[in-house]
């Protein structure tokens, strides 16, 4: 449970509080990422996982900084909050809160749209794994929408590199590993394609029903085990022929051998090639915003009150 205390810098609007801390409102453009608490370890993590994925010309489907420094980060504000907050106000639960059963879904999203946010988040994580890296914590809390419906992957704290020990997840979005894995049965094994397109297939699978594996479903006060021990056993849910769905099931059985060929099947989707496409931040426009957020620092807006 978060514990909700006074924030560092009160003369600024909030708009979200998190793991990383505090997010404020400098401008309708701009956000500012704060620590909760001066010189945190996981906030130090993104400053140095931005400083991995900005030294390239940047990809059109991750989050952009303005500024960092190690106070706080300047970003751009996307102004469709996350895609979790997007689809849980669309479901009605059998009981408040995001534990409840999934009842009803009161409105899905178009097709075409979906298609595009799977093929955005595809290929933001294979320009990561190209990198060397894994994202190591996709969810949907960790994926923005622009105003254009554009998806983002943002929160790099726990970027890892490919090879590492995996930490997880919490389940559908990470699998405990089963029979099948050998001396690694009951772990999480080590992060790769595999471990970022199971997470992958159960966005796909979220944005396609408006819920999550199973959570249409009831399965007692140990509902959440239950689910963990099914996707451990591969017992996933019931898939159907379309495309999408396909995707889902390889993702699920880990038959990509890297995210870029999942990327390179996902941009076959109609909405995909149809739909608009992502374009980077002008790098005109991100040094003129630099140089204002920069401004605001030197004014002593960091000062914590």
């Amino acid at each position: 449970m978060v514990e909700f205390h006074a924030h560092p810098l009160p003369s600024l609007e909030v708009l979200a509080f998190g793991n990383l801390g505090w997010i404020y409102i400098i401008d309708e453009k701009t956000i500012l990422k704060v620590p909760d608490t001066p010189a945190d370890e996981n906030f130090s993590k993104e400053l140095d996982a931005y400083d991995i994925i900005e030294r390239l010309d940047p990809c059109p489907n991750i989050a952009q900084s303005f500024l960092r420094v190690p106070e706080g980060i300047f970003m751009p504000r996307y102004e469709g909050g996350s895609l979790e907050q997007r689809l849980s106000a669309q479901q009605v639960r059998s009981k408040p809160g995001i534990c409840g059963q999934v009842v009803q879904v009161i409105k899905h999203e178009p097709i075409t749209l979906v298609e595009r946010w799977i093929s955005e988040l595809s290929d933001a994580v294979a320009w990561l794994e190209a990198l060397g890296y894994v994202h190591g914590d996709l969810a949907p809390r960790n994926l923005v929408l622009d105003r254009d419906d554009h998806l983002k992957l943002v929160d790099f704290e726990h970027l890892a590199e490919i090879g590492t020990v995996s930490d997880g997840n919490q389940c559908p979005y990470a699998r405990v590993l089963g029979p099948e894995a050998g001396s690694q049965k009951g772990s999480y094994g080590v992060y790769s394609a595999r471990t970022e397109q199971f997470a992958i297939g159960s966005i796909a699978y979220l944005v396609t029903r408006g819920y999550e594996p199973y959570e249409n479903e009831s399965f007692g006060p140990d509902h959440g085990p239950v689910v963990v021990e099914r996707f451990q056993l591969r017992q996933f849910p019931a898939l159907r022929d379309g495309n999408i769905d396909k995707i889902i099931r390889r993702c699920w059985w880990g038959e990509y051998v890297r995210v870029k060929e999942l990327a390179q099947e996902a941009k076959l989707l109609i909405g995909a090639r149809e739909l608009p496409r992502a374009t980077a931040l002008d790098s005109r426009y991100c040094l003129a915003r630099r140089n204002d957020c920069q401004r605001l620092v030197d004014q002593g807006l960091l000062r914590r009150g």
